[in-house]
């Protein structure tokens, strides 16, 4: 007699692409706490100005992307225009609100 496992276990993968912004200390701040706590997002910062920064979140298929995407082109190229070379648009989070959501 054979048994058949019922569970599915090729399930899709789906993810997240957030874009926060804020100050730099406190961006740097929330992204060693979201690190220290969980691991289920890949953190890219990047620097607007002396003061400003945005942190990018990936998770899922858009982590996936984001690996298919740096691994061809130059890191340095990528990172300046993030939101130019992935295929769908980010999820806008203030700094609070993202605290909120995933602290």
């Amino acid at each position: 007699m054979k048994v058949q496992n019922s569970y599915n276990t090729n399930t899709p993968s789906f993810g997240k692409f957030i874009k926060i912004s804020g100050k730099t200390h406190s961006i740097n701040a929330f992204r060693t706490e979201l690190n220290s706590k969980s691991d289920r997002f890949m953190t890219l910062g990047v620097k607007k100005d002396k003061h400003k920064s945005i942190l990018y979140l990936f998770s899922g298929k858009h982590f996936d992307e984001f690996i298919d995407i740096s691994s061809n082109m130059h890191f340095g190229t990528f990172r300046r225009n993030v939101e130019k070379y992935m295929k769908s648009k980010p999820e806008k989070f203030s700094l609070k609100k993202a605290e909120k959501k995933f602290l």
